[in-house]
């Protein structure tokens, strides 16, 4: 009776904030900006005081009477709400209009254009052109496939032009100024091959509009840098109190001109001088003082200090096998992978750990903020957004720990909404196409040789177990020769994307094959680390951001197939305790790299710390789809129960979703997943889901203009 009283109350304060919005919405379109419109708005705040439509409103009130700052202030607590609102978006273009802020105007402009094709207004002034443009052209992008972008502004005969294009060889643009001395500069990897010739052919293709499949297999090599005019002199001090071995320093450095050349000068060596590679980023090691000069300008990293700490383990290695679906392995056995079960049976592997979101780029974003998607608000793949400066990613914890920070391998889908914005280096790939784990492994084994001499958190993204997002994809030849002509012709389409893909025994037994390909190349990596790593020096975590569908029958986003997950943990304070049956969720990868690392996690994680390493763990696990122009689904999960939950309507771009008369269905888990029937159970469930969805929940409260935007998702948007 309790649940029932409280959706009984869920609705009537739903009817109610809906009239106070109605009644706000029609003043504010007649412009009757007075005191009964403050009274109306204070109603609807004491009813629903976190929803962004009371800063949206009395922004609109506080423009209305002249007080931009005062708008501004409002719209912008609003947006660290809901990025990607269209009646947000704007009042901070207004704002920045009357506020002359043009730099911030262009962002907006840029963001409103590329979602909904809204006009671009802001002038451009000639001297900061070519800065003005590279911004636009991460505002009217998207998120992934940095340091590609999908518009590469630039100006033509008939004005602006937008086509396909990379940044190469150049700083990349960030929504917020950037102040840091070192900034993220997207140069080329090359690895026992000529310093210039990858620069030269990309240089060539670059501005071509078919550069993103053309140059699918380039590896770019986004360093943090500076960029030096002339000389610099790097100083290397000897400080021991707080570490052990060589205090030498590595300093990378990259250049801008082929053939440049570079000169070194100190005390015991004199001057000498070596190539840099255009765009290529090369490590030198200093023991003295030493200055640099070229004739051109250069780019320098942040030195990386030699020597160990007590305070920090020698290695903290993170391995995300992408799309790695446990309960698939389970199902089989385990046998796909006996590499990874051998090395992390002496740790502890958890059997019932779920995702938060079925793909990777909200995925990646939960895991390294500890954060629901909704309170990053990093989700929506098509529109820019950057991760808010006041949340601390797990990279720039660890690199506030000490740590050399580098990503070995990895989608490149958290460099433009700084979601791997710790990291002192990235390797990406970007798209994730082609991630293998032989190569990751590879760069993995190089970097933990390179700088055995300093304390080093990796992070190694690999791919081959992840279904192919389009039939166009070559499958592994053991798949291609063991099956069948009837399986080997599979007739899925071509735009069917890996989350819709079930019922394909082409596809199924790719995934099995690139799982036991990933599994031999782990083994070597894992080999390593027993062979030169003592248990208390390093801490390996492995774990997946989804499952994958294609072990399923019929598509469904909150299964258990593509929200059931891989954890596992090796090292330094984790139990030798095998098979934890524990309930977890990737939200939890978070807090545990906290107290395995030794940092304070922040208080408003939405991550807990499993019971196994002494927290309090957790009762229940969220998982559910935010993707613009699907509905929304999520599922609940205790060890027992699953309750499913999903919308009518499609989710908006900004995540909001009418979540009123849900559909909902209640399950016992287990092999034999049944549904069940019980009201009381399934009212406890809802009133529960309610808790989750506050935020996103529209209740009915429509903004006209906004919708109307997406008539195809919402056809009913006119008659509103």
């Amino acid at each position: 009776m309790l649940n029932d009283r409280a959706e009984h109350m869920y609705e009537e304060k739903s009817e109610a904030g809906r009239a106070f919005f109605t009644a706000l919405l029609q003043r504010s379109e007649c412009s009757r900006y007075d005191a009964t419109y403050l009274v109306l708005l204070e109603e609807y705040r004491r009813l629903f005081p976190d929803s962004e439509n009371v800063q949206i409103f009395y922004a609109r009130h506080a423009l209305a009477h002249g007080d931009t700052e005062a708008a501004l202030a409002a719209a912008q607590e609003a947006y660290a709400k809901k990025k990607y609102h269209y009646e947000v978006w704007k009042i901070l273009i207004e704002c920045y209009r009357r506020l002359g802020d043009m730099r911030s105007l262009l962002i907006f402009e840029g963001i409103s254009s590329r979602v909904y094709r809204t006009p671009i207004e802001v002038p451009l002034a000639r001297e900061t052109l070519e800065e003005s443009l590279a911004l636009l052209s991460v505002a009217m992008g998207v998120p992934t496939h940095a340091p590609y972008t999908i518009g590469r502004a630039r100006m033509g005969e008939d004005g602006l032009l937008a086509l396909p294009g990379a940044f190469a060889g150049e700083f990349l643009p960030t929504l917020r100024p950037a102040h840091d001395e070192y900034r993220y500069w997207s140069g080329i990897f090359v690895e026992m091959t000529s310093l210039d010739a990858k620069a030269a052919l990309f240089e060539a293709l670059k501005a071509d509009p078919a550069i993103v499949s053309a140059a699918e297999e380039l590896v770019f090599d986004v360093m943090k840098v500076k960029q030096v005019d002339g000389a610099a002199a790097v100083d290397v001090w000897r400080d021991t109190r707080d570490r052990i071995g060589s205090s030498d320093l590595v300093v990378p450095l990259a250049g801008t001109e082929s053939g440049q050349e570079i000169f070194f000068r100190s005390a015991s060596l004199g001057e000498s001088s070596m190539h840099l590679g255009k765009w290529v980023t090369s490590f030198f090691r200093l023991s003295e003082r030493t200055e640099l000069k070229s004739s051109a300008p250069f780019m320098m990293g942040e030195p990386v200090r030699l020597g160990h700490s007590p305070k920090r383990k020698r290695l903290i290695l993170h391995i995300l096998v992408d799309a790695l679906c446990w309960p698939a392995m389970k199902r089989y056995g385990f046998a796909p992978m006996p590499n990874l079960m051998r090395f992390f049976s002496k740790g502890m592997i958890f059997q019932d750990n779920f995702s938060v979101a079925e793909y990777t780029y909200p995925a990646l974003a939960t895991i390294d903020t500890g954060l629901y998607p909704h309170h990053s608000q990093i989700f929506n793949s098509t529109c820019m957004g950057e991760l808010a400066p006041s949340i601390l990613t797990l990279s720039e914890q660890m690199k506030r720990l000490g740590y050399y920070c580098v990503n070995v391998w990895g989608d490149s889908s958290g460099i433009y909404n700084g979601v791997t914005r710790g990291y002192d280096r990235l390797m990406a790939k970007p798209g994730g196409d082609g991630l293998h784990a032989y190569h990751g492994v590879h760069n993995a084994l190089t970097q933990m040789r390179a700088f055995a001499e300093c304390d080093q958190f990796i992070f190694l993204h690999v791919e081959d177990a992840h279904p192919s997002t389009t039939a166009r994809w070559q499958v592994p030849l053991e798949t291609q020769v063991s099956l069948g002509l009837a399986d080997r012709l599979d007739d899925t389409d071509d735009d069917t994307p890996s989350v819709d893909r079930v019922n394909s025994r082409l596809h199924l037994e790719a995934v099995l094959e690139g799982m036991r390909r990933a599994d031999r190349s782990l083994g070597e990596l894992f080999a390593y680390i027993e062979e030169n790593y003592a248990e208390d020096e390093y801490v390996v975590q492995l774990y997946s951001d989804h499952g994958a569908a294609v072990f399923g029958e019929v598509v469904d986003y909150v299964s258990e197939n593509l929200n059931g997950t891989a954890w596992m943990l090796r090292g330094a304070g984790v139990p030798n305790a095998g098979f934890v049956d524990e309930l977890t969720s990737v939200l939890d990868i978070y807090p545990t790299t906290a107290h395995l690392a030794g940092f304070l996690p922040p208080a408003d994680l939405d991550g807990s710390l499993p019971r196994v390493f002494g927290g309090c763990g957790r009762d229940h696990t969220v998982s559910y789809t935010l993707f613009p122009g699907k509905p929304f689904n999520m599922a609940l999960r205790t060890k027992t129960h699953e309750f499913c939950l999903g919308s009518a309507e499609v989710v908006d771009e900004d995540g909001s979703v009418d979540l009123r008369q849900p559909k909902q269905r209640l399950f016992l888990r287990g092999e034999k997943r049944r549904e069940i029937h019980d009201e009381a159970l399934r009212q406890s469930f809802l009133s529960l889901a309610r808790t989750y969805t506050s935020s996103l929940d529209t209740r009915g409260e429509v903004w006209p203009a906004k919708r109307a935007l997406r008539a195809a998702w919402f056809p009913d948007a006119a008659e509103e």
